[in-house]
């Protein structure tokens, strides 16, 4: 089976499942206004071979008709073998209109940690953390099927990308490729540590972008780490409240203190009850 779960249906909630198998795709989505939330997506083996065109992900909003689909506080990795070069093999992959990809952690994905194509636009690209990922950390266009659109009007804030480095690979911060507009904007982000910093088309330029170490309290490549920052990390605080979820990936307020934080967690809040959403 090429996906472990397969959403048909619009207004539907995927909160707190654990997904992992064989095939390409770990949870493939064709509604609207379709929330996933809160789960461990990992170890798709996907389509490995780059020749093999199939490609995989392990989120996936497929649809180009569909819209408003909101993606927040997965965990998301080993999708696909990140050792291996393929353009075709993401963590989080969106093809369709609006919608927020928010407080997400994802790492050792084969390709791109998140993915905007097709009839990507004006979407919301907020407060994750990436890492560790074949070919880059995010990449924002349009293209190919259905033909005809420009990702305009996305935003791209608060994002955490780190150690995108591979021997084959970009090993880009955040890069724009394809067809795209004028009216997107990269604000605030954290790059640390990767070959490529933030490569914009249409004469574009990123604002308030940090380079420097996040000082996690416990940084490791294989995810088993602790990515709460330290005091002193220049993310606290350091975030736009443009566009900025509410609430951590624990559920913890933000902002807590003068401004809201770069990256998924939020220096001094206390946690959420879970389900925060």
């Amino acid at each position: 089976m090429p996906q472990v779960w397969q959403n048909n249906a619009s207004y539907i909630d995927i909160v707190g499942f654990d997904v992992s198998g064989d095939g390409r795709l770990g949870i493939l989505n064709e509604g609207s206004f379709v929330k996933i939330v809160g789960n461990h997506v990992h170890d798709i083996p996907a389509a490995t071979n780059a020749a093999d065109g199939l490609g995989g992900a392990g989120i996936d909003n497929d649809s180009f008709t569909a819209s408003d689909n909101d993606v927040i506080g997965n965990v998301v990795h080993d999708i696909g073998n990140p050792a291996v070069q393929s353009f075709e093999i993401q963590g989080i992959y969106h093809s369709n209109l609006r919608g927020h990809i928010s407080n997400n952690i994802i790492y050792r994905a084969q390709a791109w940690g998140i993915h905007l194509w097709h009839a990507a636009n004006a979407v919301i690209v907020a407060n994750n953390l990436l890492f560790q990922n074949g070919e880059g950390g995010i990449l924002v266009g349009a293209g190919d099927a259905p033909g005809g659109i420009t990702n305009n009007n996305t935003v791209v804030v608060n994002n955490m990308v780190i150690n995108h480095s591979t021997s084959w690979g970009a090993g880009l911060a955040i890069y724009e490729f394809g067809s795209t507009g004028p009216a997107n904007k990269y604000v605030n982000n954290l790059v640390w540590n990767n070959t490529q910093g933030i490569v914009l088309l249409n004469g574009l330029a990123a604002t308030g972008t940090i380079n420097a170490d996040p000082m996690f309290v416990n940084y490791q490549a294989n995810g088993s780490g602790d990515y709460h920052v330290q005091s002193g990390s220049r993310a606290i605080n350091a975030g736009t409240t443009t566009d900025c979820p509410s609430q951590a990936i624990d559920g913890g307020t933000r902002p807590f203190g003068s401004g809201p934080d770069i990256g998924v967690y939020e220096f001094g809040a206390t946690p959420g009850a879970w389900p925060w959403m």
